[in-house]
């Protein structure tokens, strides 16, 4: 009897030492939830809004050159035979993006997390520039810049100022990925032919 008694109380012991998985608890908020409480997120109705989301189980991706148009397009496409002289150029802004790496319920565009090179770097670059160039006879030009881009993935540590589900601090289980901008930048004339999308940049590398 006594054997018996140890044996069970020795069962018990074990099976309380095991640590809770966050992860695989039925009452734990969702991904969305989590996400959506970040800073710039759109919300949820089953947390608060978090103090801070940061990057966590930090990834480095090989950088990524992202092209925006400085300005409008300038076209020759008249049916002429002459080049015709213009001045090409303007402003643009590029911000950090975060995409997640699988469908987790929500629109996460947006969203403040911190951590990462966008701590050290900041978030957003912004390109003023012009040129006077000569359009061939059909064709259409416009004026890019080139921002080369960090790439960095990761799960997001979303920090709350209350406890939810009983605890500060939560983990995703999806992983997103955060480019962010930096200053080495390139100027370029991209020309195409005339009824072609003069904004469509996914020649350039």
């Amino acid at each position: 009897m006594i054997s018996r008694t140890l044996v069970a109380l020795a069962f018990m012991t074990a099976a309380l030492a095991v640590p809770t998985i966050l992860s695989t608890r039925e009452d734990a908020p969702t991904d969305a939830d989590l996400l959506g409480s970040c800073p710039g997120g759109p919300g949820s109705p089953n947390v608060e809004h978090a103090d801070t989301c940061n990057l966590v189980n930090i990834v480095n991706n090989p950088n990524k050159r992202v092209f925006k148009a400085l300005g409008d397009p300038q076209l020759n496409c008249g049916g002429g035979t002459d080049a015709v002289s213009v001045s090409l150029g303007g402003e643009t802004s590029v911000s950090q993006t975060v995409t997640a790496d699988a469908n987790v319920g929500i629109d996460i565009e947006g969203i403040s997390i911190g951590g990462g090179v966008s701590t050290e770097n900041g978030s957003t670059q912004t390109q003023s520039k012009t040129v006077t160039y000569s359009i061939p006879p059909g064709r259409q030009a416009v004026y890019v810049t080139g921002i080369d881009q960090t790439s960095q993935s990761g799960n997001v540590q979303v920090n709350f100022a209350d406890r939810q589900f009983d605890h500060f601090q939560w983990t995703t289980g999806s992983t997103i990925t955060q480019l962010t901008p930096t200053n080495n930048v390139v100027f370029d004339v991209y020309e195409s032919a005339c009824g072609s999308d003069p904004n469509d940049f996914s020649s350039l590398h």
